[in-house]
């Protein structure tokens, strides 16, 4: 049987692997719209020589929407690019304390990002409004936000658990 951490550690995991699944789905339809979007403005435009009055500015909140959801996935996935040098030199020994130091980091960077998106998004008033249609930006920084959240809420999950593989090897590295 586990032990309670882990249990807690495991629970919280689960619930975010969840969660990335619904960010996919979401992204994936996203992608589609997207798709229509273009193919419809191309189509308007270059076959009936008549373009569709704010088609950008949907593409613009559907590539927002999209892009948000590829930062909670590829968060999920470990589909950022990673360049992992220190282990070749030093092993694990060393990378017990760079991984902490470097999720500390992240996990702040992130949390700041979603906090700042969320209250302070919008602080201009041109820049909250998109071109054409004047469609307020507000709500999809606030889904950014969201994204972002929950790139920390994994980026503490991995923290802990790799605090609590302090002494083995840790389950949130990439194999080879």
């Amino acid at each position: 049987m586990p032990a309670p951490q882990n249990k807690v550690l495991h629970w919280a995991d689960e619930q975010l692997g969840r969660l990335a699944g619904l960010f996919a789905v979401l992204g994936a339809i996203g992608v589609c719209v997207l798709m229509a979007n273009i193919l419809i403005a191309v189509f308007w435009r270059y076959a009936l020589n008549d373009p569709i009055f704010g088609i950008d500015d949907i593409s613009v909140l559907v590539l927002a929407v999209v892009a948000a959801c590829s930062v909670a996935y590829g968060a999920r996935n470990n589909s950022h690019v990673a360049v992992d040098v220190i282990t070749k030199f030093f092993g694990r020994s060393a990378t017990r304390y760079t991984d902490a130091v470097m999720r500390l980091m992240a996990l702040s960077i992130t949390g700041l990002a979603a906090y700042a998106l969320w209250t302070k998004a919008c602080g201009f008033e041109e820049a909250c409004i998109t071109e054409n249609l004047s469609i307020e930006h507000t709500w999809f920084y606030h889904f950014l936000g969201v994204a972002l959240l929950f790139y920390s809420l994994h980026l503490l999950v991995q923290l802990f658990t790799g605090v609590v593989h302090w002494r083995g090897e840790d389950p949130n590295e990439i194999g080879d």
